[in-house]
């Protein structure tokens, strides 16, 4: 009988729920360090016209895009990822005080 655990339907949901974390962690950090209103919808307006998502969510898919995979996700420093999320609001115009 094999046990759940060596299965790679577990590991891989593991590894999944394992990437999801981690983007949860790091996008609640670019919000809270880039003074981001997490409920708002201002930078969603500005990047995605006529969606309806808050902040957070765009910054989540976004760094979610951003790290493709666990690895990805564990070997990214947080201070690249921010240089490079502040680049991508530049390249859409977004002015840093709409972020608040």
């Amino acid at each position: 009988m094999i046990q759940i655990e060596h299965s790679p339907i577990f590991r891989q949901q593991f590894l999944d729920n394992a990437f999801r974390k981690k983007v949860r962690q790091l996008t609640l950090h670019l919000v809270t360090v880039l003074r981001i209103d997490p409920h708002g919808h201002q930078l969603a307006a500005f990047v995605c016209p006529g969606e309806s998502c808050d902040n957070t969510e765009l910054v989540y898919e976004w760094v979610k895009q951003e790290c493709c995979c666990i690895s990805c996700v564990n070997d990214m420093a947080f201070k690249t990822l921010q240089r490079n999320f502040v680049r991508w609001l530049l390249d859409h115009d977004v002015p840093m005080g709409e972020m608040q």
